[in-house]
């Protein structure tokens, strides 16, 4: 009875001490790769996951040469205590006779924060 406490009691411990939300190595540092994040996506997880891997690609072809420039509006409108947001994002490349290839390495998503992150490399 008293060697079955103390199984529990260990097991217990270690349960308490495990950390679903802590982010994995690679978010922080990446090693040569990018890490590309994005928050909620109202149109749903799948395109939550393309935004962060867009943002990664983009990071990638940056550092090959490739001109990336992105605008974002976002309008609010309060009506009565009733918001209404909208948004416009718009990305610009320049490229010449570059070309990015990228492998997914690993990716994480944050339920507490509900934020989506994929580490990519280029493969070339």
């Amino acid at each position: 009875m008293k060697t079955l406490f103390l199984i529990l009691y260990a097991v217990f411990l270690v349960a308490c001490t495990v950390n679903p939300y802590q982010a994995p190595d690679w978010v922080s540092d990446p090693e040569g790769g990018v890490v590309g994040s994005c928050g909620f996506n109202a149109k749903g997880k799948y395109a939550q996951e393309e935004c962060a891997r867009t943002r990664a690609r983009e990071q990638l072809a940056a550092r090959k040469g490739v001109l990336v420039h992105s605008e974002s509006l976002l309008k609010e409108r309060v009506h009565n205590d009733i918001a209404n947001l909208s948004m416009d994002k718009k990305t610009y490349q320049e490229v010449s006779n570059i070309e990015v290839q990228a492998t997914e390495k690993a990716s994480w998503y944050n339920a507490r924060t509900q934020v989506f992150y994929v580490w990519m490399e280029d493969t070339k």
